[in-house]
């Protein structure tokens, strides 16, 4: 071990440096500000993190997105359409295709078809949360759910788990 001297004495760092000082700190400071300013984390990594630690932990099979095409819909008699959303996930052995349609109360309707057997399918949230609706004859609906982040768990029988790419509602 390589023995410094310090300004408070001899100091055993191993590495033949000295302690940080007050102008170490400052600089160690200004330089973190710096990168927080110019080159900031991504808005929703730790989500997204936490979603790819998810689906590394459960071995699912995550579909892709395939296609993200808008369609509008006739409204209840207001000149202003309602806005629904039609997105398309697939994998070798499953398609998922959701609309999301939002509701004037800020909640939205999610229709969903799936193209294998399944009983249930699980709308997941970053934060934890999550709520499960049956399925028949390949469709779901979640009928006034809270807009925010979500994805999509599907169980097919006898098949790996399916895990959607988080998408908005």
């Amino acid at each position: 071990m390589t023995t410094v001297n310090g300004p408070d004495g001899p100091q055993g760092t191993g590495l033949g440096l000295a302690p940080l000082d007050e102008g170490d700190l400052s600089v160690l400071a200004e330089l973190r500000e710096t990168v927080t300013r110019l080159d900031p984390c991504p808005a929703g990594l730790t989500e997204r993190i936490g979603f790819a630690l998810t689906v590394r932990a459960l071995q699912a099979e995550v579909a892709e997105l395939t296609r993200h095409p808008g369609a509008l819909t006739r409204g209840d008699g207001d000149d202003e359409p309602d806005q629904a959303t039609t997105v398309t996930f697939s994998t070798d052995s499953v398609s998922i295709m959701v609309t999301v349609t939002a509701g004037r109360d800020g909640t939205a309707r999610v229709d969903g078809w799936i193209t294998c057997e399944a009983d249930e399918v699980e709308l997941g949230r970053p934060d934890g949360g999550s709520e499960r609706v049956e399925v028949q004859d390949g469709r779901f609906v979640f009928g006034s759910i809270a807009c925010g982040p979500a994805y999509l768990v599907v169980h097919p029988r006898g098949e790996r788990t399916v895990i959607t790419p988080t998408f908005s509602i």
